[in-house]
């Protein structure tokens, strides 16, 4: 009985609370494609049954992951995450998830321009398709990055209004628009696994997209489940 509570109490914890209780969870989310940064405000059970997965059987095998990365010390999101300010917290984004994303994409894209060269004639329509979906993403995130950069995130650090807050609603939307194209990657990848006659570049290229997404995964978690709400309580007070 005890155990049942135990289980209960946890698939009805926000994806954005589980998170920050178990910030060594986010693997284990990845690895079962459930959407913590754009749907951190979802329960678990409901990400759960949208993916069909059974309910209790996850919850144990989630148990038992986060206890083993507990026990190896891993932490994917700092404590001290969530104990910045605004301004604190903005530069921490910038100064991590914008300049790594940034070098990510650059060293993707050459490798998935040599892969289409060196590929093209025995894998050309996946690999059309994923360089079409990463060019894509890429725009979007190097727009977005700018616009973080240079507009929004000065204004949020200058005033807390809700004319400023409108415009962080915005990048909420562009989150979403990102969450939907790395789903399509995922899938056109087939979870980033080349194919068995891939060479060694396209198995690299592909665990530099994993790495790329799972960056992108936690930044904006960041943003939509710390920063936003964060900035939101100023807005309000």
């Amino acid at each position: 009985m005890k155990q049942r509570n135990k289980e209960h109490k946890m698939q009805n914890i926000k994806l954005s609370e589980l998170v920050k209780n178990h910030p060594e969870a986010t693997i284990f989310l990845n690895e079962h494609h459930i959407d913590y940064c754009c749907r951190g405000d979802h329960f678990l059970y409901e990400s759960l049954e949208e993916q069909g997965y059974e309910i209790e059987p996850f919850l144990e095998e989630l148990e038992a992951f986060t206890t083993e990365q507990k026990e190896k010390h891993s932490a994917v999101i700092a404590d001290d995450v969530y104990m910045m300010g605004v301004h604190d917290l903005i530069t921490h984004l910038e100064a991590t998830h914008h300049k790594d994303e940034r070098a990510l994409l650059s060293s993707i894209d050459g490798n998935l321009l040599a892969l289409l060269s060196a590929h093209y004639a025995r894998h050309k329509d996946e690999l059309r398709e994923v360089y079409t979906l990463f060019s894509t993403l890429r725009s979007e995130l190097m727009l977005h990055f700018a616009q973080e950069e240079v507009e929004v995130f000065p204004l949020m650090q200058r005033e807390a209004t809700k004319k400023a807050y409108e415009k962080v609603v915005s990048l909420e939307s562009d989150h979403e628009a990102a969450g939907d194209l790395i789903k399509r990657l995922i899938k056109a990848t087939h979870d980033f696994t080349a194919p068995v006659d891939g060479c060694a570049t396209y198995r690299a290229t592909y665990a530099l997209l994993k790495q790329l997404v799972e960056d992108i995964f936690l930044h904006i978690y960041k943003e939509n489940s710390i920063l936003f709400p964060m900035y939101a309580e100023g807005v309000n007070a």
